[in-house]
């Protein structure tokens, strides 16, 4: 069990309908989170896959695993009730210690085979590496609402996005953190530390997150049109 996947479908879009989980919204026949289970038995960097999940939704999983013949699954975890939470629960229940940690949303449904490969190299290299989109437009700082402060070099400026891969030493000492100003929410390579380095991988705006209403209705009809997916 060299590099473990770690597939966080227990997240809730409150800004799609209250409750949702948009990992199991339908994307064409399947549920989105199948998309990103096929995509990481197809990439040949990832040896087995942890999936997190909220307690009503393990039989389901288990369902899409089987039927979509996801055979990297090695376990089903219910997350907790938040980031650090789950990141603890799927620690705990590692079977071996895997010298690479993949974590990533299924909410990013089109992460595509070349992103996870990319991460997990850079992140035996460097120690931690996150798929990024680099900002096309100007970005301007507005701590105080809508005043702008300043404006940041857009060729400087990039989001975070996941896949995010980490050696597994470093991840660790994220998760065993007792720091309370320590608030996992999308980017842990946030708090990686010396001598580790967080390496940036290109992955493009096609690695959207689904949050809201209007990105579900592009990601379906990007889905639908073949041009994004696995």
């Amino acid at each position: 069990m060299n590099t473990v996947a770690i597939v966080i479908a227990c997240g809730r879009e409150e800004e799609i309908a209250p409750g949702t989980e948009a990992a199991f919204l339908p994307m064409g026949n399947s549920p989105m989170l199948a998309l990103s289970l096929r995509t990481l038995q197809a990439t040949d960097a990832i040896d087995s896959v942890i999936v997190a999940v909220s307690k009503e939704r393990v039989d389901a999983t288990v369902h899409a695993i089987r039927r979509y013949g996801c055979t990297k699954v090695c376990g089903v975890v219910v997350g907790g009730s938040n980031r650090l939470a789950t990141l603890r629960t799927v620690f705990a229940k590692l079977p071996g210690e895997p010298a690479i940690m993949v974590l990533h949303e299924a909410s990013r449904p089109f992460a595509g085979r070349e992103t996870f490969e990319e991460t997990v190299k850079a992140a035996r290299r460097y120690g931690c590496a996150i798929a990024a989109h680099k900002l096309p437009d100007a970005a301007k700082l507005a701590p105080k609402g809508l005043k702008a402060a300043s404006t940041l070099d857009r060729n400087a400026v990039w989001t975070a996005q996941t896949p995010q891969a980490f050696k597994t030493e470093v991840l660790q000492k994220i998760v065993d953190s007792k720091a309370k100003n320590i608030k996992v929410v999308d980017d842990e390579s946030e708090f990686v530390s010396k001598p580790a380095e967080v390496h940036l991988i290109d992955a493009g705006a096609g690695n959207m997150k689904i949050r809201t209403s209007k990105d579900l209705a592009v990601a379906t009809a990007l889905f639908n049109a073949h041009l994004l997916g696995p």
